[in-house]
């Protein structure tokens, strides 16, 4: 595997040493940088433009997997955010708000994600508990969604932004009437609903790379990574395939991640790769202006986990 994709070695040594001291991962120290503004594309992508163009997304905010530990917390959070900023990579993260209420750190927890919009990203509603939709009734998953915006939408009125942005956790976003009902809900309360049509589910490899790491069973950990990256150059191919083949160009591609402790350890790598695979990376707002995204007709849930095939359906 290419040198530049790999972790440098001192960084997993750094999480193993805190793993054993404290039982949570370590990130790798990271400088801020100033997140220089992109401007907005002048027009959508379309048929004319070659260029691929993505949007990284990544749910589960702040930090999924941290429990009531604010140092992992911290630090996870932390390191994902500051690589956004040094790769200078427009970035959203999908918030569960019910990480930021731990008794006797939401003081902290709130000023940790409030430093993403200081930084110059953005942040959206991954509603409250993060709920599967098909499992419980349209009421509570309604009651999820308000309750997911209790802190994120006066913190993003504190900096003169607004809450725009809505995922559907698990992406479970339904096909039924169930689903026109909760995109309705979803109009009333202005949101828009983040598509994802790239996804090479990094949190099923997350849980044995970080066990890795800590055993100092770095061989391994490595082989775990190379399944990633091998796993993202497949996500990318598919949808570029089935983009090509369905609307005759590349579509503004929206890729989703999760705030786990893997990434926090080799989201720049994963960056870099990214862009080796010859993508420019654009704001969510900005990969939205793709055309194929305001498609007239596209069934219920089409814009949750089905955009690929909402979009097969009515230009069939």
């Amino acid at each position: 595997m290419p040198a530049r994709y790999l972790t440098p070695l001192c960084n997993r040594r750094r999480f193993v040493a805190a793993s054993a001291a404290a039982s949570v991962v370590a990130s790798t120290a990271l400088r801020g940088k100033d997140l220089q503004a992109k401007q907005p594309q002048e027009q959508a992508a379309n048929q004319s433009d070659p260029k691929k163009r993505v949007a990284v997304t990544i749910d589960d905010g702040p930090a999924s997997g941290a429990g009531d530990d604010l140092d992992a917390y911290l630090r996870i959070s932390g390191s994902l955010r500051k690589t956004f900023v040094e790769h200078q990579v427009p970035g959203i993260v999908f918030v569960n708000e019910r990480q930021l209420h731990v008794d006797g750190q939401r003081d902290a927890r709130i000023r940790e994600l409030e430093q993403w919009l200081v930084d110059g990203l953005d942040i959206g509603n991954h509603t409250y508990a993060h709920k599967r939709m098909r499992e419980v009734p349209a009421w509570e998953y309604r009651d999820d969604i308000v309750k997911g915006e209790t802190v994120l939408r006066p913190l993003l009125e504190k900096h003169g932004k607004r809450l725009t942005w809505f995922r559907y956790p698990f992406l479970d976003s339904g096909r039924d009437a169930k689903a026109a009902e909760i995109e309705e809900f979803l109009r009333e309360r202005d949101y828009r609903i983040a598509p994802v049509t790239v996804d090479y589910k990094d949190y099923s490899f997350a849980r044995n790379y970080t066990r890795f790491l800590r055993a100092g069973e770095s061989a391994q950990a490595e082989e775990v990574l190379d399944s990633v990256w091998k796993a993202l150059d497949r996500a990318f191919e598919h949808s570029e395939q089935r983009s090509q083949n369905l609307l005759g160009y590349q579509l503004s591609q929206v890729l989703l991640i999760h705030c786990n402790e893997m990434n926090a350890l080799t989201l720049g790598d994963a960056f870099q790769r990214i862009r080796d695979l010859g993508y420019e990376f654009v704001s969510l707002e900005e990969a939205m202006l793709d055309a194929a995204y305001a498609t007239p007709g596209l069934p219920p849930g089409s814009m949750g986990g089905w955009v690929m095939d909402g979009l097969t359906s009515v230009r069939s």
